[in-house]
């Protein structure tokens, strides 16, 4: 790919950019106009005192009526003279604000950017729409979330976006060799959204999308300023329907200040906008997983506890603690809540990995009668005999149990969704972890999958395929100087 030349930079809107070098070099020729190729680098990397002074003098000060150029949030250095006053006006808002992106998603149609003021913009292979009302009522010309959200794409593929430099056109578009549809067919919206930082929704088999609703991102949040609470036990008798919005005052609950939060940030933008800055859903997702991790710990220490000695568990918000059954369901049910929110967040991947490493090596180091050398008497539960209250043989099992290759593995099925890049750090634990079930006998396929899932995390590792986030997407590689687009993943 080409990087952009002089006459690139200076297309106007009513002129079509060459799709080749060398179709540039010929358009050149026949217009009697020195080939830009040969200038090429000249403009990458050094443009003239003039050509400075013109630009210093022009920059973002008046849009529309001569050269002019401004530098984004992002980065990057846009021409703007081939825009109208207010198209030009919607650029600088744009390129200038900051906003918040709810979540975005693929379809068949394109791509969605929910942003946090319910404003929605879709980007399609033969359109860009915005639900605003500034697109609604002027739909010819992008407005200030669509020129944003496309700032945004184009910059997460620069290796330097302060160095890059583009003409805009009237839909908002950077006039760039390759339009931000196929870039996103070589590194998919998913990881492209780990690396702003925005929720992506993935698409199950029956096409509902994963992700949070308005009332379960609201629960997130407020459950995240309790030490213990997790978002799915956080007052369940909170249920809000935002169909129908309410009114500050009808959303009043006397004397109840956390029901009254719950319900404005359901249904106040302002309020829920606000929220969402002082925890941001990245900070959600760490408090969440450290949450799961530090309530499952606790369950095991008090487990042991109890069976060594008969004491019972001094925290009442502590599940299970005293009953084999109900830790090996709060443990299954831990490791599925952790499972379902890797699927719904887009955040908080190493976390998850912590916990879940941090259960199974709890679980493999127990094979063991619980009741062994404890000192006072007890022998069961309610009975059962010796397998029945081990809880390596109840959550992971032996050899011979039959896995089958699409049967959960416990844990192991949860850490299988995870990126490479979220387990490299823990894969030393995990190597530890398969030894201790070798020498335990697990069942085979377990064994299989889990040796399975290491080589693939080390060989992630060694090639560097686990820094993106999702490990789906690869990346593009750089080519053409630091100055023009060369698409790699940017350093944030």
């Amino acid at each position: 790919m080409s990087a952009p030349t002089r006459q690139f930079h200076r297309l106007s809107i009513g002129q079509n950019m060459p799709e080749t070098r060398a179709q540039s070099s010929r358009t050149a020729r026949a217009a009697g106009r020195p080939d830009p190729s040969d200038d090429d680098e000249k403009f990458l990397g050094e443009e003239s005192e003039g050509e400075e002074e013109e630009e210093e003098e022009s920059s973002g000060e008046e849009v529309g009526g001569g050269r002019s150029t401004i530098s984004a949030r992002s980065g990057i250095t846009y021409d703007v003279s081939n825009l109208d006053d207010e198209t030009g006006a919607s650029a600088v808002v744009g390129l200038k604000s900051q906003f918040d992106v709810v979540n975005c998603r693929a379809s068949d149609s394109g791509y969605d950017f929910q942003l946090l003021d319910r404003p929605q913009v879709h980007i399609g292979s033969n359109s860009t729409t915005c639900t605003c009302s500034t697109f609604q009522t002027r739909p010819q010309a992008a407005c200030q979330h669509i020129f944003w959200v496309l700032d945004q794409l184009h910059s997460s593929f620069l290796s330097n976006p302060s160095t890059a430099r583009a003409a805009l056109s009237r839909n908002g578009r950077p006039q760039v060799p390759e339009r931000i549809e196929e870039l996103l067919k070589d590194v998919p919206l998913e990881t492209v959204a780990e690396r702003l930082n925005w929720q992506f929704l993935k698409a199950e088999g029956n096409g509902k999308l994963h992700g949070m609703t308005r009332t379960e991102k609201v629960r997130d949040v407020l459950s995240a300023f309790s030490p213990k609470i997790l978002p799915e036990d956080f007052r369940r008798d909170l249920v809000e329907v935002t169909t129908t919005k309410l009114t500050p005052e009808q959303c009043v609950v006397q004397g109840d200040f956390e029901a009254t939060m719950f319900r404005l940030a359901a249904h106040d933008d302002s309020v829920f906008s606000s929220l969402c800055k002082a925890m941001p859903s990245g900070a959600c997702a760490a408090i969440y997983f450290d949450k799961i991790q530090e309530q499952s710990r606790r369950l095991l220490t008090d487990f042991d506890r109890y069976c060594a000695t008969g004491e019972l568990p001094t925290d009442p918000s502590c599940p299970g603690g005293v009953n084999v059954d109900e830790v090996v369901t709060h443990l299954r049910s831990a490791v599925s809540r952790i499972q379902y929110n890797i699927s719904t967040r887009s955040h908080g991947y190493e976390g998850a990995a912590n916990a879940l490493v941090l259960i199974l090596e709890s679980i493999a180091a127990r094979n063991k009668d619980p009741f062994i050398g404890n000192n006072w008497g007890r022998k069961s539960f309610h009975g059962e005999d010796e397998d029945q209250r081990n809880l390596y043989h109840l959550l992971i099992g032996s050899e011979d149990m039959e896995l089958k290759p699409d049967d959960d593995a416990f844990v192991v099925s949860a850490l299988e969704t995870l990126p490479p890049s979220a387990l490299y750090p823990r894969v030393n634990e995990l190597r530890n972890t398969l030894g201790k079930i070798e020498v335990n006998r697990a069942p085979k396929n377990y064994i299989l999958r889990l040796g399975a899932l290491i080589r693939s995390i080390e060989a992630a590792g060694a090639t560097g395929a686990g820094s993106s986030a999702t490990g789906s997407g690869q990346k593009r590689p750089a080519t053409g100087n630091s100055g023009g687009y060369s698409y790699s993943k940017r350093s944030r």
